[in-house]
């Protein structure tokens, strides 16, 4: 989850109330109505502040990247607040070593471990009241979330961009093979035809059709199905059917034969992404974690479409795995933070990034995605529209466990692809590994 968030993003949504529930959208305790556009109708206190931005990977967001695209214009929006940005280092040692950190900003997916496991989250509830936020302006989903992820109780931050939902394709592949494009509405059953149609060896070259980043797939899935149930705090893999229905449809595509060449260890997304954009054999890459920048992409011949859906569930696209910004609870300055992350949330700031093609919004804002690569050569002439569904599936499950999973789930994989286990049986497995590890940390942090 990176710049490749950004110019390049990582998942896991939660169901919850929709983004327009309890007081959050309505008058704030001052009696004004609420505010339009994401512009809040009272503002925060002048008073000089200097704010400082964490944010865990220094080759996703280096600090010249980031003061471009977030310092500069928040320092020229609220000229009495001045923005210090730091990357990479524990945030442990950190606050160890005296540093105090206002904004925090991660995926959903690296939020525990460093916000929540340091202790640095704040309910922002009292300034979305004070200043009258607006939330019906972001993408339901997205709230729900972060809404999820406090307990149902609270929120921690603001969702400001978005990683793509989003299939890439090789042309060329396409074209060297007399195989029809992926058109808009695909089903996963029409893009397995179409795997099987372009996974071939051609001049030595063996090609397949197929690539993902399995792992953030099943954080992201289309079904909604819960990782680790938040109320038992348990593993679902083995409980909920769905999750074989999940597993079976995905593993079907990597026991093609054509795909025997891989090694068990070369199926990872690093791997296969090389494979799309360096290696250039595999014809279709489903990305969920980054929009892939120019240097990246090259010469290739490629386009977009949407990510395929289940026949039954024609509509839906994957849950949506957002960056949020957090104010934390360490911060002297509070209100002057939260300020600064609603304004990031706003069409002001989030219009000339979006033409820009840097990120994708999380705002719920149609018109605003259609302009997304306006100004950007490189996504002329492409199918942009595809990068974000017209829905999101609704949150499967937040919490501070699912970060255990995703390693598990990459376990079965390769147990079902490569072991010949069964389905079931490896379901099963993985949900008694990450049981253990939940009584362990339980365990450890007294909660038993």
């Amino acid at each position: 989850m990176s710049k490749k968030l950004a110019v390049a993003s990582l998942l896991c949504v939660a169901l919850g109330t929709t983004a327009c529930g309890g007081g959050n959208g309505s008058s704030g305790g001052d009696g004004k109505s609420p505010s339009t556009g994401g512009e809040m109708t009272v503002q925060a206190k002048k008073d000089p502040a200097e704010l400082t931005v964490y944010f865990p990977f220094p080759a996703d967001w280096p600090e010249e990247d980031f003061m471009a695209t977030f310092g500069q214009p928040i320092m020229k929006k609220f000229p009495h607040v001045t923005i210090k940005y730091i990357t990479g280092g524990k945030v442990a040692d950190l606050i160890a070593a005296g540093q105090s950190i206002d904004i925090l900003f991660a995926s959903i997916g690296a939020t525990p471990p460093h916000l929540m496991d340091n202790k640095l989250e704040y309910d922002i509830t009292p300034q979305i009241k004070k200043y009258n936020y607006n939330l019906t302006q972001l993408e339901p989903t997205m709230v729900d979330t972060i809404r999820e992820l406090a307990g149902g109780k609270g929120m921690y931050g603001l969702p400001v961009y978005v990683p793509p939902s989003a299939m890439y394709y090789n042309k060329d592949i396409f074209d060297k093979f007399g195989v029809p494009y992926p058109k808009a509405g695909i089903t996963w059953d029409e893009m397995y035809e179409l795997t099987k149609s372009l996974t071939r060896s051609d001049g030595g070259t063996k090609y397949t059709g197929f690539a993902s980043s399995y792992g953030h797939m099943a954080f992201m899935n289309q079904l909604s199905i819960p990782i680790v149930k938040t109320d038992t705090k348990k593993a679902a893999l083995d409980t909920d059917d769905r999750w074989k229905t999940f597993v079976d449809n995905l593993t079907r595509f990597y026991k093609l034969p054509g795909y025997s060449h891989i090694p068990n260890n070369q199926i990872s997304e690093p791997n296969e992404r090389n494979r799309f954009f360096k290696d250039r054999t595999v014809g279709m890459f489903l990305a969920l974690t980054a929009l892939h920048n120019a240097k990246e992409i090259g010469d290739m011949n490629w386009d977009l479409a949407p990510f395929p859906v289940f026949k039954d569930k024609p509509d839906l696209g994957p849950q949506a795995y957002p960056t949020y910004f957090y104010v934390t609870s360490m911060s002297k300055h509070q209100d002057q933070a939260f300020e600064v992350i609603a304004y990031l949330t706003t069409e002001e700031f989030q219009a000339p990034q979006i033409k820009d093609g840097k990120f994708l919004t999380t705002l719920n804002n149609k018109a605003l995605r259609a302009t997304f690569g306006q100004n950007n050569p490189m996504y002329t002439g492409k199918n942009v529209k595809a990068f974000q569904p017209d829905k999101y599936a609704p949150a499967g499950s937040v919490n501070k466990y699912n970060g255990l999973y995703n390693a598990e789930f990459n376990t079965v994989v390769r147990d079902v692809i490569y072991n010949n286990k069964d389905t079931n049986t490896a379901l099963r497995e993985a949900a008694e590994r990450i049981n253990k590890k939940i009584d362990e940390l339980e365990t450890a942090s007294g909660a038993k």
